[in-house]
């Protein structure tokens, strides 16, 4: 049973029971999954594993629930989109033929690329006073971004001060992932175009930044949407602009992707009409925009 979502249910949201049963089971599963060693030259070979053990931890805080509760229109599923997110990056990343260091800093940004929220006494207010003006929803997201990266920071301190050891590049690498998850990657012809740390010769951290991008999507698509229409007030216009803003951005692979693997599947809640008002209305705004 998933804890977290349980202790949320009938507070932060009023999840049906198919859709209820549908999120713990993808937190179960995705929890059950090892996190492996890292085997690169200084690195601690769990650190990374650690530190998304504490961030787990951090989730199942009372501060945390209590936050999720008192904002249930800033996100209240967020160890689930964590969870969703990370795994997604790495499979991406695999699909893209990247490995190694390039495949952990997709876990490790996929994981904490909305840690802004995990930490409610340093958490970024008023998203939900700017989430239907497209140009201050704009601003509040880079700011949101700014201060995940900021968490993960430390973290990473967190973790050298507990001898899980790492170079001071991949904080580098990472911050920029965390920060771009919302757009994706920069051009190289961009005045703000970064070069990777130098920890892996030839990375390419735009092009992670665009599959974190794709990934926190999918995510969205795959769990986050089922609260985000109650979050919606049930308007499909409102739902409709947030689909819009996640789909938009997607990378024509994992557009059809979506539509493969949630909208049009039988192994998705959200593959076909349902008797559910509530996952028939979701399905109904997908239909009209993503297919």
């Amino acid at each position: 049973m998933d804890k977290i979502l349980e202790s949320l249910q009938g507070k932060a949201f009023h999840l049906s029971e198919d859709m209820f049963n549908f999120l713990d089971t993808i937190y179960s599963t995705l929890i059950a999954i090892p996190i492996p060693e890292i085997n690169i030259d200084s690195f601690h070979p769990v650190i990374i594993r650690q530190m998304i053990t504490w961030h787990r931890e951090q989730f199942h805080t009372e501060e945390y629930i209590q936050s999720r509760i008192s904002n249930p229109t800033t996100g209240t599923i967020d160890h689930l989109h964590a969870e969703i997110t990370a795994s997604t990056s790495v499979r991406l990343g695999i699909k893209n033929g990247f490995k190694g260091y390039s495949l952990e800093l997709l876990r490790t940004a996929g994981h904490f690329h909305d840690s802004d929220r995990s930490f409610p006494k340093t958490m970024i207010q008023g998203e939900e006073k700017v989430r239907h003006d497209a140009e201050a929803y704009r601003k509040y997201k880079k700011v949101h971004a700014a201060n995940s990266s900021k968490r993960a920071g430390e973290l990473i301190k967190k973790a050298a001060a507990s001898g899980y050891y790492s170079p001071e590049g991949y904080l580098i690498d990472l911050s920029y992932l965390i920060v771009r998850h919302e757009l994706g990657g920069q051009k190289e012809n961009s005045k703000n175009y970064l070069l990777p740390s130098g920890i892996e010769p030839d990375l390419n951290l735009n092009s992670l930044a665009d599959i974190l991008t794709d990934a926190d999507s999918i995510s969205y698509f795959d769990a986050n949407i089922l609260t985000n229409w109650e979050e919606c007030r049930k308007n499909k216009t409102l739902l409709g602009n947030k689909v819009h803003f996640m789909y938009d951005r997607m990378s024509p692979q994992s557009q059809k992707e979506l539509r493969e693997t949630i909208i049009l599947s039988d192994s998705h809640i959200l593959g076909s009409p349902s008797t559910d008002p509530d996952i028939h209305a979701i399905w109904e705004v997908l239909q009209e925009i993503c297919i």
